[in-house]
């Protein structure tokens, strides 16, 4: 079981806005939240690793099926398409086609890299009526895009009659890789640490991410999505650290931890309220910081992506081998 603190710093984040995503290593960690039953008890959805067998998917789904049917946008599984295929739009789409098949249930999320065929592809998904979490989100341009093609996927999915509020969309920002970029940069420029702006670069990407979202969100497009069910897309937080479940905190937006991330957390003390909600001007001010200090934050961004989607095709090489 969690700690009390654990607990109480739960109840604070989901009174706050903020989904708390179950984030694990293996199949392993998985299959013990579900049997210690911190999917639903605790955690509202959760982000599995590439690689869990199929079975231990939809026992995770089937127990958070009950949040799911609920409503308000939780319950979600979060499942990784092949990323060896993350730039061939065409064996992307099928690719990911033939994963929600396998995995049959309706609270299954695909889980795709934003290169521009993932984006072509989170269109054609969202257009048949199923769920996206879109990955590797590192930048307000991407994001943009990202949001863009959400639209385009809904307003088919609407044309095709699609009960659009079973249509769920997380969007993605691994605020640790972009922090590990930046901070690695500041390393090699020999910048003095008091010159460090007040917050790092990922959560001052959240920010800007935040703004973004809610500047969308007042548009025409999704009143008329809002009108016909839709639920809006959900800001996810990865890869970051203990600090940020009280640094990420926003109105439906999601932290992705695992139960020893959320135990140290827990350790930090009570949250401190809303600190994405009207921060894009200081989260601005941030960047320039960092790019005054010798920081490319769209080259640190372009790199941790590469890293990253060049990390997920090795790791799912060696599964492959290992599996045949």
């Amino acid at each position: 079981m969690l700690s009390h603190q654990a607990g109480r710093l739960l109840g604070q984040l989901i009174a706050e806005g903020v989904s708390p995503w179950l984030a694990v290593e293996d199949g392993e960690a998985l299959a013990d939240a579900v049997r210690r039953r911190l999917l639903g008890d605790a955690f509202q959805a959760a982000v599995v690793p590439p690689g869990t067998p199929v079975p231990q998917v939809r026992l995770a789904c089937d127990a958070l099926l009950p949040l799911f049917t609920a409503g308000g946008g939780r319950g979600q599984v979060s499942v990784p398409v092949d990323p060896r295929l993350a730039d061939r739009a065409g064996a992307l789409l099928a690719g990911a086609r033939a994963l929600h098949a396998a995995v049959r249930r309706p609270n299954v999320l695909v889980r795709l890299p934003m290169t521009a065929a993932g984006r072509a592809v989170m269109t054609e998904l969202l257009a048949d009526g199923i769920g996206v979490h879109a990955s590797l989100v590192l930048s307000e341009e991407r994001c943009a895009d990202v949001l863009d093609a959400y639209v385009e996927g809904m307003e088919r999915a609407l044309a095709a009659g699609v009960r659009l509020g079973d249509v769920l969309v997380a969007v993605a920002c691994p605020v640790g890789l972009l922090d590990a970029e930046a901070d690695a940069r500041l390393a090699r420029s020999g910048a003095a640490p008091e010159a460090l702006p007040d917050g790092t670069a990922g959560r001052a990407l959240a920010r800007l991410l935040f703004r973004l979202r809610e500047q969308r969100l007042a548009g025409d497009w999704w009143r008329v999505l809002r009108a016909d069910g839709a639920l809006p897309p959900r800001l996810l937080w990865t890869g970051g650290r203990a600090e940020d479940a009280a640094g990420l905190v926003g109105s439906n937006t999601a932290l992705a931890l695992s139960p020893q991330e959320l135990e140290r957390a827990a350790r930090l003390g009570p949250l401190r309220g809303d600190t994405l909600l009207g921060k894009h001007l200081a989260a601005r001010e941030a960047f320039t910081v960092l790019e005054r200090l010798g920081v490319d934050l769209s080259e640190a961004a372009a790199v941790a992506e590469h890293r990253e989607l060049e990390r997920l095709r090795h790791g799912w090489e060696l599964r492959t081998a290992v599996s045949s």
